[in-house]
């Protein structure tokens, strides 16, 4: 459906459309843009949040380029990117895997045990790794070590490469404890980092893959190698790309799992802090907000920035020969400005960005096809055998066919092994949850991981009078966020689906504005806002901060699905004299079922997992939400590690209720998209 355009001569016959976005232009408005707008503002002024307001023009800007941590957490949020996109690859893998199942009811097997991981909170398999994993005395990942010898292999690299004393025989390395650490702390957590998104996303992508391509495959004899680099690979590259590109932004954005495992102070000697980290504890420890702001700035224009290279090289086949161009200038420019800058200023930090910039300015597909033009293939001898014709006789061979049958065993029995090798890591931090919530202390050290006699469930009613006040607010604000998102969201959704109106257009940019914007940036500010309307310290102020962000990504979700329902309904209802709102209750709303469940169970988990504004706003203990009650449990010197684990669990369970109930119509949404007539 295309919107009808709307003169400014006839907006009066249509006025009431514009009633569906007043409460969503409210919203962001007050708590998005004004968050924005006061940061711009407050970042050229040395002020504390309160008393002291002083005009210092750029000062701010100039002190962050000269202070080292600033560059040291770019560069680190850079290097946490670059490996999570590495880790993007077994996610991949798996997804070829499960795809190349020959049963379908093995493939849907797989796809739904790799469902289940995806609904444990994020946060829970942090503090899973940083309690169990990470632990110097008896964490497992020590124990992987020395067990399997990769320890000792590893004392002979510190020797060899001079990593200072890292690896020393007898003695255990804290990987949260050692500034030499910390970081390979924040790359390793997550191990074999499938995430169970990636792997759906992939699935979905390789099942539009046709049957007959795999069948003409077979029959060319191709392996099943090049069948993933010459027909899944390619086909499925948008959508690798895709990820890759925001695997990136979240990366550089994002700061609740690094404060989850470090701490606000980003480790030992702050070796893991990145932007948003060193952002927050500007504010809110040394309270240089005007700093911080400054520092929020800086972090959304290179987020946008990213966005706008991303946008680039996704449609980079679609641009002219000069444009392609003038972006590989400007880019080898910032680059080689980069560099200059660093080798005048006599510092290595961002050389490394420079060389990235520098280099991927260079067209090397022409630069290769150049030189393959100077040495032209040479005619093919007609006395050798076709490829064809030697697949042909090899065919014919029993010993090949009885060689690629056994070779074909082997690839399928891998295939599986591979699958549960990885389903095993995904499920380890459920089952390590569920078997220690029934253990005491001593019980725990001396057999973390196996279940042994007698079984303390106590310990569940212990951690249910300690986390059940707080899943009960997770429980208010999510629920409640959650419906106002959707019924704002279905609102605004409306009003740009069913009519293009003055000033539309300019709503639905300032709309696409805020969802390339990262919400952490305006934290500072927002915070600020919330106390001067004495909002701090509530659950409203969580719930109207939720729902305002979270309509943004609603409404481009409702918006498409709107627009195709089909304009012969709408011009029935209009011929029965429907206003808009009964056409929106007539109409629209029963239609728009599945996509509302889509839209609802993604905000409803992203508002039960959020724990970096609530850490912040929240003080009073009876009205933390459980993701804060975790963080401080999980943060306690002497730790009951069963009442611990099951207030892990309790904190999960609604979400696993919740997606079992709503996987259906989650899916259902996922897979329609639109009405059809």
């Amino acid at each position: 459906m295309t919107p009808k355009k709307i003169r400014w001569d006839q907006v009066k016959y249509h006025w009431e459309i514009y009633l569906f976005i007043i409460p969503t232009l409210i919203l962001i408005a007050l708590f998005q843009y004004y968050p924005a707008a006061s940061g711009i503002f407050h970042s050229f002024y040395r002020w504390n949040g309160s008393d002291i307001s002083e005009p210092v023009g750029f000062l701010n800007y100039l002190d962050l380029l000269k202070n080292p941590e600033f560059w040291n957490s770019f560069r680190l949020a850079f290097i946490l990117g670059g490996w999570n996109v590495v880790k993007m690859i077994p996610a991949l893998l798996v997804a070829v895997a499960i795809h190349r199942c020959r049963s379908e009811k093995m493939n849907f097997f797989y796809r739904t045990l790799f469902v289940v991981p995806m609904v444990i909170p994020g946060l829970i398999v942090v503090l899973i790794w940083r309690s169990f994993f990470f632990e110097a005395t008896s964490g497992y990942l020590n124990k992987f070590l020395i067990g399997s010898g990769l320890f000792d292999l590893l004392v002979h690299f510190d020797k060899v490469f001079q990593w200072g004393g890292v690896f020393v025989p007898g003695q255990m390395p804290a990987w949260l404890g050692d500034p030499r650490l910390i970081v390979t702390a924040c790359i390793v957590w997550g191990f074999p980092w499938v995430g169970s998104f990636a792997v759906l996303t992939h699935l979905a992508k390789l099942q539009g893959i046709s049957k007959d391509v795999y069948e003409a495959a077979e029959i060319d004899g191709v392996s099943w190698f090049s069948k993933f680099t010459k027909i899944e690979l390619p086909l499925i590259m948008g959508s690798i790309y895709l990820l890759l590109v925001f695997v990136i932004i979240d990366t550089v954005k994002d700061a609740g799992m690094i404060l989850a495992l470090a701490g606000l102070e980003g480790g030992p000697g702050g070796k893991a802090t990145v932007p948003a980290l060193f952002m927050l504890r500007k504010a809110f420890l040394t309270q240089e907000m005007g700093a911080a702001c400054a520092i929020g700035i800086v972090l959304t224009l290179v987020v946008l920035g990213l966005q706008k290279l991303s946008t680039l090289l996704v449609g980079w086949t679609g641009l002219t020969p000069g444009q392609k161009t003038a972006v590989r200038c400007t880019t080898g420019l910032v680059g080689l400005g980069i560099l200059a800058w660093s080798f005048q200023q006599h510092s290595t930090r961002l050389v490394g960005l420079g060389l990235i910039f520098a280099i991927g300015s260079i067209p090397f597909p022409q630069i290769f096809a150049a030189v393959a033009r100077l040495f032209p293939e040479k005619k093919r001898d007609e006395s050798w055998v076709r490829p064809e014709d030697r697949a042909l006789l090899l065919e014919g061979n029993p010993l090949f066919r009885a060689a690629r049958a056994l070779g074909g065993v082997g690839l399928r029995g891998f295939k599986h092994i591979f699958i549960w090798f990885v389903l095993v890591f995904a499920f380890l931090p459920l089952y390590l949850m569920i078997v220690v919530s029934v253990k005491d202390n001593q019980q725990f050290y001396l057999a973390p991981a196996t279940l042994t006699a007698p079984m303390h469930w106590d310990n569940w009613r212990t951690a249910w009078e300690s986390v059940t006040p707080t899943v009960a607010n997770s429980l208010f604000i999510s629920t409640s966020s959650t419906v106002l998102t959707l019924f704002f969201a279905l609102c605004g959704a409306y009003f740009f689906a069913r009519l293009r109106v003055p000033l539309s257009n300019a709503m639905w940019n300032a709309i696409l504005l805020l969802m390339m914007m990262p919400a952490i940036a305006n934290l500072v500010p927002l915070f600020i806002l919330l106390r001067d309307m004495n909002l701090l310290n509530t659950l409203s102020a969580l719930i109207i901060v939720g729902a305002s962000g979270g309509q943004i990504f609603g409404i481009f979700m409702l918006r498409g699905f709107v627009s195709d329902i089909p304009q012969d309904l709408f011009e029935a209802a209009e011929i029965d004299g429907a206003s808009h709102f009964q056409q929106m209750r007539h109409v629209v709303l029963p239609l728009s079922g599945p996509i509302l469940g889509t839209v609802g169970v993604m905000h409803f988990i992203g508002a039960w997992n959020d724990f970096v504004l609530p850490l912040i706003v929240m003080r009073d203990h009876a009205r933390l939400p459980v993701m804060v009650q975790l963080l401080r449990m999980a943060g306690e010197y002497i730790k009951l590690w069963g009442p611990l684990m099951a207030g892990y669990a309790i904190a999960s369970i609604p979400i696993i209720i919740l997606f079992i109930f709503a996987q259906r119509l989650f899916i259902k949404g996922m897979t329609e998209g639109a009405v059809k007539g």
